[in-house]
């Protein structure tokens, strides 16, 4: 799905716009350095082929907290995607390669008006937040950041915008 690096830093210098220091507008900062693969909940390893497939999003969720550090267990990949047309076909062509069902995957042309889409892989479960990428994608993406996961950079949500929408939509707070 996507070429092999010689080190972590030739795949940071790849895949990983602005690498070089100081945050500009439009431009996301990098976050840590890449582990090698083993070293990841699965359900991370998930989003990354996911960037790695072109598809844009905001990692959010388990996984987007504990790629800031926080000990939590990652059950699964919530994905808040970029609603742009193109982005959800490709959305649509790697979730029917990721998936082990992939029958089961809505026709991209349906991730408009659907609310989530989630899907089971071998990867484990990738939930795909379509509305909250339709009303919160230019709120999310100010504050995110790229951590490079594996071969890919993943772009991950601001360690607060995790926690408030984990607040808002699950009644979790951040002491426990």
């Amino acid at each position: 799905m996507f070429r092999a690096s010689r080190t972590a830093t030739d795949a940071d210098d790849r895949v990983i716009p602005g690498r070089a220091g100081r945050r500009q507008p439009g431009r996301v900062e990098v976050a840590g350095a890449a582990r090698p693969a083993g070293d990841y909940p699965v359900p991370v390893l998930a989003a990354a082929v996911l960037a790695a497939e072109g598809v844009s999003f905001v990692l959010v969720g388990s996984a987007a907290l504990w790629l800031h550090g926080e000990q939590i267990p990652v059950a699964d990949a919530d994905v808040v995607i970029e609603p742009d047309g193109q982005n959800l076909r490709r959305l649509g062509q790697a979730l029917a390669q990721l998936a082990c069902r992939p029958q089961a995957v809505p026709r991209a042309r349906a991730f408009a008006v659907l609310g989530s889409v989630s899907v089971t892989t071998s990867f484990g479960r990738i939930d795909c937040l379509l509305e909250r990428g339709r009303t919160d994608w230019e709120r999310l993406l100010p504050g995110a950041v790229r951590i490079p996961v594996a071969d890919a950079s993943v772009l991950v949500a601001a360690r607060a915008e995790v926690w408030a929408l984990r607040r808002r939509f699950k009644g979790v707070s951040a002491d426990g």
